[in-house]
C-alpha cells in the first residue's frame, strides 16, 4: 500500500498535535517515526488509520481515504502502545474474538506466531506480562495478514531478545508479503536495523525525512592526524557540527559528501585521515541539534 500525507494539519481545541505534515512511503518500505513524547507520533498514526479526521490537509492510502472507506481500513493493522483487552479471556478466547472481525484471518499464521513468541493458547490475558500483551498485539495485528502495519512503540515492553526476535518477525513480513510499515519508536538502533526511510518529528512539526542509506553518505565522524595545527579559519566551516582536539589528533563531525570533505582535509597535508560511520542516534542529534532537538 501506498501512503500519502499532504499538508496535514490536526487540532484539538487550540492545540497544534500535526502542523502541516507531507510525505509519502511507498509500497513495500519500512517507515520510521522517532520523536519525544508529545511529539504527535500517536496522532500521526492514528490519522493514517482513519481514527481521527484531519483538520487540513489529506491522507490517502492507495489514492483513498482511510477514514471513509471501510475497504482500505480492512486492509490495515494497527497496534497501539496501550493494548486493552478483556482480561478474563484466555489467548485462545482473544484469538478467536478478533478472526471474527477479520474476513483475511488466518489460523495457522496466529498459531505459528503464538508458538513463536511463547504464548500459551491456555494462558489468562490478565496473567500475561507487559511484554506478553504487547506480543500477543503482535499476533492479532499479523494474523490476518495486512497490507498497511501501523506500529506504535512496539517494542516498548519488550526484553532485548524478544525485541530482536520481534523485529527479526518484522523483516520477514515485509519480505514474504510485501507488507509496507510504519513505527513509531524510540529505540534509534531499532528503526536502524529495519528501516528504510525514517522522519523526525517534534512538536508536531516534520523536521526531516531521509533514507537511512542517503544519511549513512551524508555525515561522518572524521578523525584526522596534523603535524602543524592549522589556523582558526579552517575549522570554521558551516558543513563542520563539532570539533574536538587531543593533542594533533581532531575528530570533527562532518556533514557533506565524503570525497568533498576528504579533499578538505587533504588540503592541510594529514598525517593520517580516517571516516567512520556513525550510528543513526548520532546523525540525528548533529542534523537536529539547530531544532532544539536532543534524543534521551
Amino acid at each position: 500500500m501506498h501512503v500519502s500525507l499532504k499538508e496535514v494539519a490536526k487540532y484539538f481545541g487550540g492545540h497544534s498535535a500535526l502542523d502541516s505534515v507531507s510525505f509519502d512511503v511507498p509500497p513495500g518500505a519500512v517507515f520510521g517515526v522517532v520523536g519525544p513524547n508529545g511529539a504527535g507520533k500517536t496522532t500521526l498514526l492514528k490519522t493514517i488509520m482513519g481514527m481521527l479526521r484531519p483538520s487540513s490537509g489529506s491522507v490517502t492510502v492507495d489514492g483513498r481515504n482511510p477514514q471513509t472507506e471501510t475497504a482500505v481500513r480492512v486492509g490495515i493493522g494497527y497496534l497501539a502502545e496501550a493494548q486493552y483487552y478483556y482480561l478474563d479471556f484466555t489467548v485462545s478466547e482473544t484469538l478467536c474474538f478478533y478472526r471474527e472481525t477479520y474476513p483475511t484471518w488466518q489460523d495457522e499464521r496466529s498459531r505459528e506466531l503464538c508458538t513463536g513468541f511463547g504464548l500459551s493458547m491456555r494462558a489468562k490475558v490478565k496473567h500475561l506480562s507487559r511484554g506478553q500483551r504487547t506480543q500477543l498485539g503482535v499476533v492479532l495485528a499479523l494474523s490476518y495478514v495486512p497490507k498497511l502495519l501501523l506500529l506504535d512503540e512496539p517494542t516498548a515492553g519488550l526484553d532485548p531478545v524478544m525485541r530482536r526476535q520481534f523485529l527479526a518477525l518484522l523483516m520477514d513480513e515485509v519480505a514474504q508479503h510485501g507488507t509496507t510499515v510504519l513505527i513509531s519508536s524510540h529505540q534509534l538502533s531499532d528503526l536502524e536495523r529495519i528501516c528504510d526511510y525514517v522522519g523526525v518529528l517534534h512538536q508536531g512539526k516534520l523536521l526531516d525525512v531521509a533514507r537511512i542509506e542517503d544519511l549513512k553518505r551524508q555525515v561522518f565522524t572524521v578523525q584526522v592526524v596534523l603535524a602543524e595545527p592549522p589556523t582558526d579559519d579552517f575549522w570554521r566551516q558551516e558543513w563542520m557540527q563539532s570539533v574536538r582536539q587531543h593533542g594533533r589528533i581532531y575528530t570533527v563531525v562532518a556533514q557533506g559528501e565524503r570525497d568533498s570533505l576528504a579533499s578538505y582535509f587533504a588540503a592541510a597535508k594529514p598525517l593520517a585521515l580516517e571516516f567512520i560511520e556513525m550510528p543513526l542516534e548520532d546523525i540525528f542529534i548533529a542534523r537536529m541539534g539547530g531544532e532544539g532537538y536532543a534524543f534521551k
